[in-house]
């Protein structure tokens, strides 16, 4: 166990980067795979690719370049936060994308509420409400781009520029 301590410790900065263009190509190969490729959507396509060959570049970058990469990679996390607006808009929420309990969540949570006590009381709600909203609800919030996804983005472009700050050149 000593010797592969030892060994990861002497790799360290390999290891880390080996990881960080895994998670570039794995973020590329999703965008790819579920088709985010229209429009604005491209920009993270983009960035993802940036920011591997940025990493692949560390392995080999020394001085004053290495450091122009690390400026890139922290660029690139600015992608991931414009990500994060974008997918808040186009799924609807008004506000602050961060927000972690939307309107349509609190008229579900009502719902099964209003479902529970139905079977237990008298209802909360009036009959001659559409039964179909909930699932309606439901459907909106399952097509609806995760409002967090894009910040993988902007986890792996942040990392990336401080393991190539931390590197030390040869």
């Amino acid at each position: 166990m000593k010797s592969l301590e030892e060994l990861i410790r002497r790799n360290l900065i390999v290891i880390l980067l080996l990881m960080l263009l895994g998670g570039f190509v794995m973020l590329l190969a999703e965008l790819l795979i579920t088709g985010h490729v229209e429009g604005v959507q491209n920009v993270a396509v983009i960035a993802s690719i940036v920011g591997a060959i940025g990493v692949i570049a560390g392995f080999f970058i020394k001085g004053v370049v290495r450091h122009v990469v690390v400026l890139v990679l922290l660029v690139l996390t600015l992608s991931g936060l414009m990500g994060v607006r974008e997918h808040s808009e186009s799924s609807g929420r008004i506000g602050d994308s961060m927000r972690f309990i939307a309107a349509a969540d609190l008229a579900s949570g009502y719902q099964l509420i209003a479902n529970v006590n139905a079977t237990t009381q008298k209802p909360l709600r009036d009959e001659d409400e559409d039964e179909n909203k909930p699932n309606q609800r439901q459907a909106e919030r399952e097509s609806s781009p995760p409002p967090l996804a894009p910040l993988s983005l902007s986890g792996l472009a942040l990392m990336g520029a401080v393991v190539l700050l931390a590197k030390q050149d040869e």
